[in-house]
């Protein structure tokens, strides 16, 4: 079984990317977010600040991989951060998606894919949910079925 970590701000849709891993049997998913979100039953989920490194390494123990999800303009800092203790708990992979598309921070950006290439593991910057998706070999989950829309709708 693949341990996975999840780590950062979890939003709607990135709260449906949580439910659609959990649902796959052969992954044993944590969630170490900031965010008061409810999250299946399957998932262990601590409500922590991503840039708390002594939690954050602490909730790594024992993972395989480290998602971490940060929005552009917490980008640098949230990699340094989860670089730093992935590599005291020795992560052998680390993946960081941009949970939005921010462009007027290129630099950030830049600074983030340098820090990620110097890491010593393997790690990637991805951008969306979708990409990580692919990479997890997650297949999207079709959204739940509104009645009253389809209903209004119905031939």
């Amino acid at each position: 079984m693949k341990r996975i970590l999840i780590a950062g701000p979890l939003d709607a849709a990135s709260q449906t990317f949580v439910r659609q891993l959990s649902a796959d049997p052969t992954l044993n998913l944590t969630v170490y977010t900031p965010s008061q979100v409810t999250l299946p039953e399957a998932v262990t989920g601590f409500t922590e600040e991503t840039l708390d490194e002594g939690g954050l390494s602490a909730a790594m123990l024992d993972q395989d991989l480290v998602v971490a999800l940060a929005p552009t303009i917490h980008l640098v800092e949230t990699v340094k951060t989860v670089v730093t203790a992935a590599r005291a708990v020795m992560i052998p992979r680390v993946l960081v998606s941009r949970t939005d598309e921010m462009e007027g921070l290129p630099r950030d950006v830049r600074t983030a894919r340098q820090l990620l290439l110097t890491a010593g593991m393997t790690t990637d910057l991805v951008e969306g949910l979708g990409s990580l998706s692919a990479l997890l070999g997650v297949m999207p989950v079709p959204a739940e079925v509104d009645p009253l829309f389809d209903a209004r709708f119905a031939g």
